[in-house]
């Protein structure tokens, strides 16, 4: 293969948006990741330039920068910004800009790499409505309880309550500068047990109740709760604890127990579809792999993956998008007994345990669901956004008796199952065999599952 030919293949096919931009800023070359990123035709993105693109607000910074590159200031720069999409609503991308220059040393073009990031974005927005949330809720306890939230390794603080102050009597100041200095104050009868949880490596859940002497003297009951949070990657990113003060707040006790019941219930479920989570289902997988081990009958795990649920995204909106992933899931449980798990793994792609069940049981359960119709209806909330997206013109809508109109789509899906058998030592084995599955047999079931593909 030539070397032009292996070029032009990895620019139009590489994973992120890539392109090529004068040094006044006008797009040279683009290939489909980014058009489609940004929703525009790559004939009529190449005759534009990326401050047209870009919201007003990041175009100043990203000119400094690149202004910086041509000076020979800095070889390279990378943004997180916001791109007008097509469709004049914002979208968030991680721009990376390198210059390539001629053999005369004068600039000729840059090369600039843009990463979709605006699911990240929508998260971290989420977070941090939740981590104001939860500031409000436990200043609430700070009389009688001590609420914490450090790294895993416990040298750094990120947010303490007053509690500290009202329980230890001394100032929440010491424990930024040194993270584990309330361990001093534990009684020396129960020094021992404390310490050994809190230096466990990797730090796990943990649930204490000791004594500890607060600036006057006094003693004081504590109960001591907390557990490692984890991303998606289930790699440990923070550490939340409460220490309360049950000498005096009994009642109190009782409330925050039905706290942490509720935070782990929350670890382990979707927080759209209220299923099980990938990180939850990881642990179920786990756990039915012991089973089998020894000796019980074998389960399927089946791997389902929506078929073009970016479109639904692109042409109905993201909210429809969500309400979409509800709908399926609701419909999904009515096919699942009792014993079966239920996860959505992320995205648009779910997972189902068939308890005990073989290849057999796996294909009786397919027909049931290639027997079925997905159909979501999107109500009367959608539709400002349906009209702004041009949707109403290429959905399926129904007018009922009250002469109200309605706005659907059908789901369609492709699914491929694999039965345990002793090749599958880890949870991540059995997904992985399930989805290889399910890809070499997309093209032969497509045409069963489900529905017709959103226009």
């Amino acid at each position: 293969m030539r070397e032009k030919d292996i070029f032009e293949k990895t620019f139009e096919q590489c994973g992120v948006g890539l392109a090529h931009v004068s040094p006044h800023g006008d797009f040279i070359r683009v290939n489909s990741k980014l058009s489609g990123f940004l929703g525009y035709e790559s004939a009529r993105l190449i005759k534009m330039s990326f401050q047209s693109i870009t919201e007003p607000s990041h175009i100043q910074e990203d000119l400094y920068l690149l202004h910086q590159v041509l000076r020979g200031e800095i070889d390279t720069y990378s943004i997180e910004k916001k791109y007008i999409h097509a469709k004049g609503h914002n979208v968030w991308g991680k721009l990376t800009v390198t210059l390539v220059r001629d053999e005369n040393g004068e600039p000729d073009y840059f090369i600039s790499v843009v990463e979709d990031i605006d699911d990240k974005k929508r998260i971290e927005s989420e977070l941090y409505k939740a981590e104001a949330l939860f500031s409000k809720i436990v200043a609430a306890f700070s009389s009688h309880s001590f609420v914490w939230v450090a790294n895993p390794e416990l040298t750094r603080i990120h947010y303490i309550n007053e509690g500290y102050r009202n329980i230890y009597g001394r100032d929440e100041y010491e424990l930024h500068t040194k993270p584990d200095a309330f361990l001093s104050y534990v009684h020396e009868d129960d020094r021992l047990l404390v310490e050994k949880a809190y230096k466990a490596k990797p730090l796990e859940s943990w649930d204490l109740q000791y004594r500890i002497k607060n600036s006057r003297g006094e003693v004081k009951y504590i109960h001591d709760r907390g557990m490692p949070l984890f991303d998606e990657n289930e790699q440990q990113i923070l550490v939340v604890g409460t220490a309360d003060d049950v000498s005096y707040e009994k009642e109190q006790q009782q409330a925050l127990l039905e706290a942490i019941s509720k935070l782990e219930y929350l670890s382990k479920t979707d927080p759209l579809t209220g299923i099980s989570n990938r990180r939850e289902m990881f642990i179920q997988l786990d756990r039915e792999i012991q089973r089998i081990n020894r000796g019980q009958q074998p389960s399927t795990l089946v791997f389902i993956d929506l078929n073009d649920f970016k479109s639904i995204n692109d042409t109905f909106g993201h909210k429809a998008g969500d309400k979409a992933l509800v709908g399926f899931s609701d419909i999904m449980k009515n096919f699942l007994r009792e014993t079966d798990r239920f996860a959505r793994l992320g995205g648009d792609e779910f997972v189902v345990l068939l308890f005990g069940s073989n290849d057999t049981d796996a294909e009786v359960f397919f027909e049931r669901l290639a027997e079925t119709s997905f159909e979501i209806e999107f109500d009367s909330e959608f539709d400002s956004e349906l009209a702004a997206s041009g949707a109403s013109q290429d959905s399926n809508v129904n007018s009922g008796k009250d002469s109200s109109t309605t706005t659907g789509t059908s789901l369609s899906f492709c699914l491929g199952w694999h039965t345990w058998d002793s090749n599958i030592v880890t949870a991540q084995n059995w997904v992985d065999a399930a989805d290889e599955a399910m890809y070499k047999q997309k093209r032969q079931y497509k045409k069963y599952t489900g529905a017709q593909k959103v226009s």
